[in-house]
């Protein structure tokens, strides 16, 4: 076994238009000796700062944005430390707390995965945990976290400290969901394998939240279009094709009178965001109609 704590993690971080915040990403990454960052197809400086910032880190710079998921699956086929901690570049974790999280699945041997509890910059708690998106109904409720270590349908992918082996044993990220929701369905296939995911409240990172891409327009219109088309993805596969026939039904007929209502009264975010889940869905539906088969779980992990 390695002598320091640091030596038996990985950390994996996915890039995507991410030049502003590689600076402090790599004051982050500057403890950890084991990095690999896939660079998903970036048109700015994201790949020269890496090379610049965080010498140490093994970049992948991909030519094609393949997904959220794809990215780590990438990463993590490269990973031989026992343990494995998702990173995303807007978040950041020191030493210290890691090895809170090593310890928690040292004393948790059935568990796969930990999370810690993530702060905004404004001091506020981050939504780090919860059930599991289908047995939501409504407006979540306040936010509060758990005194003690405990079970979690879901953990938030900012930050979330993994077993190499059990993340390969079950197929990694379902590549199927590009973007959103993948988070959601590792969890809920690690804990059908027999594996507990845990929250760790004794653990804390911080997470500034929307800073790893561009906010343009088109950036939200594919950020709004992916999170229709992955929830469509998990209803259709956690809770049956009657659900997101359901959800598709909804979203194509609100969209276009959205949209248009949102334009009129000069309010672009949410006509963009009404246009691309209009847009999502009609990609749903006629991917349903000519039967285009959904990629399952990547099993490029397995024998």
């Amino acid at each position: 076994m390695p002598h320091s704590p640091l030596e038996q993690v990985t950390v994996i971080c996915v890039t995507y238009q991410s030049e502003s915040i590689i600076d402090s990403l790599g004051v982050t990454l500057q403890a950890f000796p084991h990095v690999v960052i896939v660079d998903n197809g970036s048109s700015d400086a994201t790949t020269a700062r890496i090379s610049q910032r965080i010498p140490h880190a093994r970049l992948i710079a991909r030519r094609d944005n393949i997904g959220f998921g794809a990215a780590n699956n990438e990463a993590m086929a490269r990973v031989r430390t026992p343990f494995a901690l998702l990173l995303n570049p807007d978040s950041s974790i020191d030493p210290t707390n890691l090895a809170i999280l090593l310890d928690t699945l040292d004393r948790h041997p059935d568990a796969a995965a930990v999370a810690p509890q993530s702060w905004r910059n404004d001091g506020k708690p981050q939504r780090s945990f919860r059930q599991a998106f289908y047995k939501i109904h409504g407006k979540k409720g306040r936010y509060e976290a758990a005194q003690a270590t405990c079970c979690a349908d879901w953990l938030h992918g900012s930050c979330l400290l993994l077993r190499t082996d059990t993340f390969k044993h079950v197929g990694g990220f379902d590549e199927s969901f590009f973007l959103y929701y993948e988070d959601d369905d590792l969890c809920l296939r690690l804990q059908k394998a027999g594996h507990a995911c845990l929250f760790e409240p004794r653990a804390n990172a911080r997470h500034v939240g929307a800073s790893s891409s561009t906010d343009e327009a088109r950036t939200r219109f594919l950020k709004s279009f992916h999170y229709a088309r992955s929830r469509h993805i998990a209803l259709d596969k956690y809770v049956g094709r009657h659900a997101g026939n359901l959800y598709l039904a909804k979203i194509l007929a609100a969209a276009l009178p959205a949209a248009l209502l949102y334009a009129i009264l000069l309010q672009p975010r949410y006509a963009i965001r009404w246009a691309a889940w209009g847009c999502a869905g009609m990609t749903s539906l006629v991917q349903r109609a000519t039967g285009t088969a959904r990629k399952v779980a990547s099993r490029q992990f397995l024998p």
